[in-house]
């Protein structure tokens, strides 16, 4: 049988998985490996699929690994995750909580809080935290110390409505007039935006963001949480990205079970 009917029958998968193994071996002659690079060039033109198919493979491989990685880090950093007085809504001992990776200016992240809204609307069994991960710039920035100072004014969920509702570009002007809109003091605010709680608030959200290995916003964590402390048996749902009202609603009836 001749050498190149061989590698079609067996060797040419091994070739495609494993194209180091081949590189490595030195027994083989310049003719013989420019025959077989010959070979997978001509069979991958012939069957385009193999390479979908390789994509997708490859694509799931790698979106099991962002949530085994993710679902170690909500455990191991679950005292930072779950705790929060500045940026919470809903029931504060809520046994499902829902946690919100966001910045102001994220587009995804304007059209999900009439989701999140809702769902603490219907649920009072849920507590949404809201991790302000402000990644778009200065104004974005900016938007997330006047929402953690609006919270030590008591009126965090009005700020951070009110900013999320602005269907422009954010800038100071823009920023500090929706603070007046919501009734903060404003001498108060400019004041408490450079506090140590807000920087603190910021810096701590960034480094949970690192350790989750998030690489934008939205992202989504929901977990069982009885009596407002996380479940360490149970398992997390981590979403990188936007998600249906049927999938947030599915993950939370999925952790109120499990917190039972």
């Amino acid at each position: 049988m001749k050498f190149t009917s061989l590698l079609t029958a067996g060797a040419l998968a091994a070739v495609m998985v494993s194209p180091m193994v081949m590189a490595a071996d030195n027994t083989m002659s310049a003719a013989q490996k420019k025959e077989i690079q010959q070979i997978v060039h001509d069979y991958l033109v012939s069957n385009p699929e193999v390479l979908v198919e390789a994509s997708q493979a490859l694509q799931q491989k790698q979106q099991q690994s962002m949530q085994d990685q993710a679902k170690t880090a909500i455990s191991a950093n679950a005292d930072q995750l779950f705790n929060e007085k500045l940026s919470v809504s809903g029931n504060l001992k809520g046994d499902v909580t829902l946690v919100e990776f966001f910045d102001y200016q994220c587009i995804h992240c304007k059209k999900m809080n009439p989701v999140l809204t809702d769902l603490i609307k219907k649920d009072s069994n849920l507590r949404v935290i809201y991790k302000e991960f402000p990644i778009f710039g200065k104004s974005s920035e900016m938007a997330s110390q006047v929402a953690l100072a609006a919270a030590m004014q008591g009126k965090y969920q009005q700020m951070h409505d009110a900013l999320l509702n602005i269907d422009k570009r954010l800038d100071e002007t823009i920023i500090m007039d929706a603070a007046k809109s919501v009734g903060l003091d404003m001498g108060k605010l400019k004041q408490d935006m450079a506090s140590k709680t807000v920087t603190d608030a910021l810096e701590a959200n960034r480094k949970l963001a690192e350790k989750m290995h998030l690489m934008g916003t939205p992202a989504f964590i929901v977990a069982a949480t009885p009596a407002g402390q996380f479940k360490a048996d149970s398992e997390p749902a981590f979403i990188p990205g936007a998600a249906s009202v049927d999938v947030l609603q599915g993950l939370i009836t999925k952790a109120t079970a499990a917190g039972k």
